[in-house]
């Protein structure tokens, strides 16, 4: 990681922009990641990013589609998951998994791209 980028993060936290936390992350993931719950390293996180789908079973196209950046999708995540109660393992997405959500209307599909 270059000393420009590092500045360009410390001036964002200056400003009010990001916390010294999401700071931390990002020059974690930008300079060789960090280890997650699991002990795996999540440097190759960095350029990935975090797809959700919301597919209508009874309607042709995708009712939502969001790709939101991993290295900003992946503390809320974690966050979303923790508070709403789900046995959803975030780790697994990170290790390539997709999860899915179905009912009888719609199908919520929750992975990683890139």
């Amino acid at each position: 990681m270059d000393k420009e980028s590092v500045l360009n993060i410390m001036k964002m936290v200056k400003d009010g922009t990001i916390t010294p936390e999401e700071a931390t992350e990002l020059i974690n993931a930008l300079s060789g990641g960090e280890k997650n719950e699991k002990g795996k390293t999540t440097s190759g996180m960095f350029g990935k990013k975090l797809v959700i789908r919301v597919i209508p079973k009874n309607e042709k196209g995708n009712k939502a589609n969001i790709t939101i950046p991993w290295i900003f999708a992946g503390k809320f995540l974690k966050k979303f998951v923790t508070d709403k109660n789900m046995n959803v393992n975030v780790d697994d997405l990170i290790n390539g998994m997709n999860i899915q959500v179905d009912d009888e209307n719609e199908m919520v599909d929750i992975h990683i791209e890139g």
